[in-house]
C-alpha cells in the first residue's frame, strides 16, 4: 500500500526544488549515511519533500514520535521504497516482553536503527537485542536525553552528574549486548575511551557555529563530534530549516567526507 494520491500531489508542489533533483544524480559519489537527518515534521508530505530534495547527499533519515504517531508504519515503508535508510527513534521503555515485541515489529519494517531507553534495565535491553538477532537492525541505547543537565537529573532523583550517569548506563548497555548508543557530543570521548572502538556512537544536537543551541544543551560541531569518536551524526534544523536545504546538506556532507577518522570509516 502506498500513500494516498493527495499526499503525492502535495509532495509535488511542496518543494519546487524537487524537479532539480534528477540533475543532481551525478553527485551520488559524495552521498553518505553517516549523517542522519531528523524528519521532525507533523506533515508527511513536507517530510517526503525534503527526502526527495536531499537524498543525493544524505541517505539516512530519522523518524521520531511526532511523525510516526501521525503516519504510522506506512510512512516507514514509503521511505524504504525510496531506497533510503530509516532510524526509528521511538525510545521504547516498558517491561521486557513488551519491548521485545515492539522491537520485533520494528524489525519487520526493515529499519536500520531503533532506540530504547537504557534506564529500562538489563533484562529489557536483552529482550530488545534478542528481537533483532539475525536482522539488519541495530538497537541503540539512549542514556540521558540531550535536553537534560545536572539540575534536571537531580530533579528526578538522580544524584550523579550527567557524565557519570551516561557512563553507568552505557556500560550496562554494552554488558547487555547493545552495540550502539545515542550520546551527546560532550560524552563521545568518554564513552569511546571506556567502551572501546567497536560500539557505534550516534550523536544528535549537531550545530554549525552560527546556530543557537536551541533545546539541546550539550552540542558540538560536526567535525568536533567525528574527531572525538562519533560514527553517525543526527542533524535537524540546520538542514530542515535552512533557506536552501540542498546546499546545507551538500556542505555538511563535504565536511563529513573530509573527515577520515577510523570511526567514520566503520559502518
Amino acid at each position: 500500500m502506498r500513500f494516498p494520491t493527495i499526499w503525492r500531489k502535495r509532495l509535488i508542489f511542496a518543494g519546487a526544488k524537487i524537479c532539480n533533483c534528477e540533475a543532481l544524480r551525478s553527485n551520488r559519489a559524495m552521498s553518505t549515511d553517516k549523517v542522519i537527518v531528523a524528519l521532525d515534521y507533523d506533515d508527511p508530505a513536507t517530510a517526503l519533500s525534503l527526502v526527495h530534495q536531499i537524498r543525493d547527499y544524505i541517505t539516512f533519515f530519522k523518524v521520531g514520535s511526532q511523525l510516526f504517531t501521525r503516519t504510522g508504519p506506512e510512512f516507514i515503508r514509503e521511505l524504504r521504497s525510496l531506497n533510503v535508510q530509516v532510524f526509528l527513534d521511538l525510545k521504547f521503555h516498558d517491561i521486557p516482553a513488551t519491548v521485545g515485541h515492539a522491537v520485533l515489529e520494528a524489525v519487520k519494517l526493515d529499519v536500520r536503527f531503533l532506540t530504547i531507553h537504557t534506564s529500562g534495565g538489563s533484562e529489557m535491553m536483552k529482550a530488545a537485542v534478542q528481537s533483532v538477532a539475525g536482522s539488519q537492525t541495530t538497537v541503540l541505547g539512549v542514556t540521558v536525553l540531550t535536553s537534560m543537565d545536572d539540575s534536571a537529573l537531580h530533579e528526578i532523583g538522580v544524584t550523579q552528574t550527567v557524565s557519570a550517569q551516561v557512563l553507568h548506563l552505557a556500560q550496562l548497555a554494552q554488558q547487555s549486548g547493545i552495540r550502539g548508543l545515542v550520546c551527546s557530543p560532550q560524552e563521545i570521548a568518554l564513552i569511546r575511551r571506556k567502551l572501546g572502538p567497536e560500539i557505534s556512537l550516534v550523536t544528535p544536537g549537531i550545530r554549525s557555529t552560527s546556530d543557537a543551541k536551541q533545546d539541546q544543551k550539550r552540542t558540538l560541531s560536526a567535525s568536533e563530534a567525528l574527531n572525538q569518536g562519533a560514527t553517525h551524526l543526527v542533524v535537524g534544523r540546520p538542514i530542515t530549516q535552512a533557506p536552501d536545504p540542498v546546499e546545507a546538506a551538500r556542505k555538511l556532507v563535504e565536511e563529513v567526507l573530509r573527515n577520515k577518522t577510523p570511526h567514520t570509516e566503520k559502518s
